[in-house]
């Protein structure tokens, strides 16, 4: 007898009561976690039953147990246990089950569900094990590292995650060591308490966005000028959620060999639109001018002469250096795969490629010894050099999974993420039984704050009515701003649709989005 737990399938099911009988739903269904009727029957792949005779129901396996009595093309029966009860069910001549892919409706067989069924099982969760090196110049980089962190999801389960960030700090080290502080809490604080996992992840892109910007509005109050870059990951089984300002980046290779960015590169150097937006914000973008007319270095933003368009803290830059950051999303394969988080010492020296070859085959400590150690061969030790390295890898694999020989094909770059094909049903078997390609979940790198905390995205009700979006302070009814109010681009969103902000979270997103003069107000955002 197998035990099968896994991801939701959709199945047509006939109730054991008799072969002419209607489908009624059974007792005691709407209690059931993880199992839900919907309302369209299945679209039959074999056989000439009347689709009354079926449901179409999604079954979330992590939630409720199979328990596998036979399986054959012809007739297969699925037994579902809950509490002590037993129900059985029969998939009446259905030799694949249907599954949906981009709109397009495909047989699967079941034989292949069945099986990698049974591998997701084992691998449910990935062991992750991490290593940290630095070789510090000016004392200024800073890294968070914590693993087995706890939240208590729906029904008193306990869901376990964990974070890894760097935070590289410029005219002193203030700004780092308060957002090394301070954000997690600041990102945990806009995640309602009462989600779900999948919700609690859905949730995460919103809450960095507030948390990065809670963090730097708080920072501000301080009165203090130092600024710092920020890449923060949270790992919540296999899927992986980085948020990022500034140049220090995350960089993931797969288990399968490739390379993939999972952060942006905030140099004005790197990005034509973010020198535009700050152009359009009042601020001016050009190199460090000698006199003369001669002009050397890399492009600097003016007030304050900062070479990022993104940080935390910065007071004494425009309100145009923003810390809304760009947030990536992912799904790894269960095959798993290295994570390399740098600040600028190790990227200015080594090549992506570089930084994973030259520690191929150590575990996660020795690598990034070996990462800091190359890149200070390269260039010497002209700044902090630190390096944090996370292999999630699957549960029995103890040692650091190394990729397939080389192919003589070009890298994945950061733009190109894999999405599962639409296929025939005659190469889903293939598919089926490969190892996943990492699959991208989400993607937004808008300056806009006002788009950002949009109700477009996942979790759409997450911020309360009566609550600041950012800050979080609780506001008398009538008080909050929309953050649509003003925006002509709202389109059907109305001004008195939420999120809402405070009237000095307001004033702060009107500056950082050049709706009035920076510095002109009681705080500015910026930073070096």
């Amino acid at each position: 007898m197998t035990t099968l737990m896994g991801r939701k399938w959709a199945v047509g099911i006939k109730h054991n009561l008799g072969a002419d009988e209607a489908i009624s739903k059974p007792s005691g269904w709407s209690n059931w976690r993880g199992l839900r009727t919907l309302e369209r029957p299945l679209s039959r792949s074999s056989g000439d039953h009347s689709l009354q005779n079926f449901w179409k129901c999604a079954i979330d396996a992590r939630a409720a147990l199979f328990t596998l009595k036979r399986v054959e093309l012809g007739l297969d029966y699925i037994s579902i246990r809950k509490s002590g009860v037993l129900e059985h069910f029969e998939i009446l001549h259905l030799p694949h089950l249907v599954s949906s892919f981009e709109g397009q409706h495909l047989t699967v067989p079941l034989s292949v569900l069945l099986n990698r069924e049974l591998a997701n099982e084992k691998i449910e969760r990935p062991e992750i094990s991490h290593g940290q090196a630095c070789q510090s110049k000016k004392g200024e980089d800073f890294t968070f590292l914590k693993t087995e962190c706890q939240r208590v999801v729906a029904g008193d389960d306990v869901s376990t995650y964990s974070v890894f960030a760097i935070f590289d700090g410029h005219n002193g080290s203030a700004a780092a060591i308060y957002s090394e502080e301070n954000l997690l809490n600041n990102v945990l604080a806009a995640i309602p308490s009462d989600l779900n996992r999948d919700e609690w992840v859905a949730a995460l892109p919103r809450a960095l966005v507030a948390g990065f910007v809670k963090t730097d509005k708080d920072f501000q109050e301080k009165a203090q000028t130092s600024g710092t870059t920020v890449t923060f990951m949270i790992i919540e089984g296999w899927v992986l959620t980085v948020a990022s300002v500034g140049d220090s980046r995350c960089i993931l290779e797969s288990a399968e060999g490739e390379i993939y960015y999972l952060s942006a590169d905030h140099r004005l150097e790197c990005s034509v639109e973010e020198r535009e937006r700050i152009t359009a914000s009042g601020g001016e973008v050009g190199r460090l001018n000698t006199g003369g007319g001669t002009e050397i270095g890399p492009l600097r933003c003016w007030p304050g002469g900062l070479c990022l368009s993104r940080s935390i803290g910065d007071l004494d830059v425009g309100e145009f250096i923003v810390p809304i950051p760009y947030v990536k999303q992912v799904k790894l394969s269960t095959a798993g795969g290295r994570l390399i988080i740098s600040s600028d010492g190790v990227w200015d020296a080594l090549s992506a490629e570089k930084a994973f070859d030259c520690c191929r085959g150590m575990a996660a400590d020795a690598a990034a010894s070996q990462i800091v150690k190359e890149a200070v061969q390269v260039k010497g030790l002209r700044d902090d050099t630190t390096c944090i390295v996370i292999d999630v890898q699957p549960p029995e694999k103890p040692t650091p999974p190394l990729p397939p020989p080389k192919k003589q094909v070009k890298r994945v770059l950061k733009s190109m993420f894999r999405k599962k094909p639409s296929e025939s049903s005659s190469q889903i078997d293939k598919e089926y039984c490969e190892p996943d390609v990492v699959e991208e979940i989400f993607e937004e790198g808008s300056a806009m704050l006002s788009e950002r905390l949009d109700t477009k995205y996942p979790i759409c009700n997450m911020f309360k009515l009566f609550m600041c979006a950012v800050c979080l302070v609780e506001m008398k009814p009538g008080d909050g701003i929309s953050i649509h109010a003003g925006d002509s681009n709202s389109g059907k969103l109305r001004p008195w649709d939420g999120p809402f902000l405070c009237s000095n979270c307001q004033e702060k997103k009107d500056a950082m989005e050049g709706k009035r003069p920076s510095g002109d107000g009681t705080y500015s955002s910026g930073s070096e």
